[in-house]
């Protein structure tokens, strides 16, 4: 009797000891760490989005006019999908801002970088930005794997011409592009 008990107890502590295991591997499945990022790649993948905001994701077809584009330097994960589990806001640096500047210099346009939104001029009947300029927000990196990546990111010309969403960025031949979005997708 006193060995059945024994063999019991043996038999559920290797049980709890397997399901232990199993939590910690499941767990662990999913969480991918972050590649030794570069300052090369962080200007590069912020380029990828900040390029396709311009262009053809500015809620207007690429067909919208941006004179100014201002680019809040702080990050904020919620721009593209405002459910998603969100980070740390991350400043980026001044050497980042200045590279990223120097990567859109072929646009038609001046790229500022601000603190804040509400340092920046808006009718208050429109919502339109005084110089009909549009606000960046950018999330931050996301690795999936050292040549994959998702940015949250967010584009706000006036009141009821918004949206966002989170960009699949990849490494393809040396270079960073976007190549898709995931999750959800908003537009106002």
């Amino acid at each position: 009797m006193k060995q059945t008990l024994l063999s019991r107890g043996s038999k559920v502590c290797f049980l709890l000891a397997l399901v232990v295991v199993a939590i910690q591997v499941a767990g662990c499945r999913d969480a991918i760490p972050a590649p030794q990022e570069t300052e090369k790649d962080t200007v590069a993948i912020y380029h990828a989005v900040i390029r396709r905001l311009y262009t053809s994701d500015d809620t207007f077809g690429g067909k919208l006019a941006k004179p100014t584009l201002y680019i809040l330097r702080a990050t904020n994960d919620a721009a593209g999908d405002p459910s998603i589990q969100q980070s740390d806001s991350v400043l980026l640096a001044e050497n980042v801002q200045q590279e990223i500047v120097a990567t859109l210099a072929d646009l038609p346009t001046k790229v500022i970088w601000v603190d804040r939104s509400d340092q920046i001029g808006i009718d208050a009947k429109t919502g339109r930005l005084q110089d009909n300029g549009v606000i960046l927000t950018l999330g931050n990196i996301k690795y999936e794997n050292r040549d994959k990546a998702l940015v949250s990111a967010s584009i706000y010309v006036a009141n009821l011409a918004a949206g966002g969403k989170t960009y699949i960025v990849e490494k393809k031949n040396g270079v960073w592009t976007v190549t898709g979005t995931t999750g959800v997708q908003w537009i106002s």
